[in-house]
């Protein structure tokens, strides 16, 4: 068995164009052909009006078709239409996901769509039990084709991107290097990268051939998966390399010690390595993704109190990909949220990189209580504290002053 996998197959799609899903799917057999296992396919479509009527067939649909899921991206939540087709996918489907794009082609923000938005998400929490909010994400500088849900936004793209798993291929390097130095490991990883990046591509674009879609190319981010169905966690990795060099009567590192900058960015230093190499069409966030909820080590490490949210904003000026899946309380929501989405929207600015955004409120939970969400993607951590936030937004002045960039 390989120790790396496709975690999505993701075509960027016209809605209209539905009826060539089907050549699409086929094609992307010959990655298993190939011994190489496809955990999701998915499906992003551009922005568009959605009905209930139309949106139960659409679902419906899909998921005959083999599809996983399905990610639409909306522009305004000024625009009550685009609200209602938001609503409408996450009240009628379980398998629909939504985007809200924060930054415009001039890398403005409107302020005055911060309100409406967390309203939204709110809205969202109180359906079922605040589970429903890990199908609506918040993304700021993503102009490339991620296959990553729900920050899959189709911006006009006709093709398909590919998402990987390869925590365990990671973890077996520095297994059988963990005596060699740094500089030994990051090579073995660039080099086996690079094969797995090659052997992907060449399939990748047998399915192009075969399906008429265009490869847009690989998402190299670093990303989970939780216990109990599988044990990938990206904490795992960065303690496996922090501990390399423990002594037998040294503390035993942990992800949020001294060093944990170092150790994050020795990593994205290599996906950033590969995206320097022509031979190889990358696409999206490629860097490493702390989602809360899908990483059984994270969440541990956030509810213990050695990882908070301002440890996840200081990955994210490396190449973290910002703050994913954090569960919080209705304390204070509208301004813990505004100030998570203000600072998202000015790392992505100053960095000129591509970041996401995904809270899940909790309805009725408070400080210190212990998730209990139902769900194959989730692990259960504990409620933390995250004080306040800024609510610039609510100014009289700001509001009628609302546009703003750097």
């Amino acid at each position: 068995m390989k120790p790396y996998r496709i975690r999505t197959v993701t075509c960027f799609i016209d809605s209209s164009r539905i009826s060539d899903l089907d050549t699409f799917i086929d094609a992307t057999s010959r990655f298993e052909e190939n011994d190489i296992s496809i955990r999701t396919k998915r499906v992003a479509f551009e922005n568009r009006i959605w009905d209930k009527e139309y949106t139960i067939e659409m679902a419906e649909n899909l998921e005959k078709s083999d599809v996983w899921g399905f990610s639409t991206t909306f522009k305004s939540p000024l625009n009550e239409q685009q609200l209602t087709s938001a609503m409408t996918i996450i009240e009628n489907t379980e398998n629909g996901f939504v985007n809200f794009q924060m930054a415009g082609p001039d890398s403005s923000i409107d302020t005055n769509e911060i309100s409406p938005l967390i309203d939204f998400i709110s809205k969202v929490g109180h359906l079922n039990e605040g589970i429903d909010n890990f199908r609506v994400g918040i993304s700021f500088g993503m102009n490339s084709a991620t296959p990553f849900f729900p920050y899959s936004a189709n911006n006009g793209f006709e093709g398909f991107s590919v998402g990987l798993e390869y925590i365990d291929l990671l973890m077996k390097i520095i297994e059988e290097n963990k005596r060699s130095s740094l500089n030994v490991i990051r090579s073995q990883i660039i080099k086996s990268l690079i094969e797995v990046c090659n052997e992907i591509s060449e399939i990748s674009n047998e399915v192009s051939e075969l399906s008429g879609m265009d490869f847009l190319g690989i998402d190299l981010s670093l990303a989970p998966y939780p216990y109990p169905l599988e044990e990938q966690s990206v904490i795992d990795v960065l303690e496996e390399l922090g501990n390399i060099a423990r002594s037998r009567g040294d503390p035993e590192y942990k992800f949020g010690m001294s060093g944990s900058i170092f150790l994050h960015t020795f990593i994205t230093s290599i996906i950033k390595e590969l995206e320097k190499n022509s031979d190889i069409s990358l696409t999206g966030f490629n860097g490493v993704m702390y989602s809360v909820l899908e990483d059984t080590r994270l969440s541990q490490r956030f509810s213990s109190g050695q990882v908070s949210i301002s440890d996840l904003l200081l990955t994210s000026t490396t190449c973290g990909c910002g703050i994913d899946m954090l569960p919080v309380t209705y304390l204070n929501l509208e301004k813990v949220v505004s100030g998570m989405i203000f600072d998202m929207y000015a790392l992505s600015c100053a960095l000129n990189k591509p970041l996401g955004l995904r809270v899940l409120p909790v309805p009725g939970a408070r400080i210190g209580d212990f998730t209990s969400f139902k769900h194959l993607f989730f692990t259960n951590m504990e409620l933390k504290r995250h004080g306040s936030g800024i609510s610039i937004h609510m100014l009289p002045e700001q509001i009628s002053d609302s546009k703003f960039n750097f």
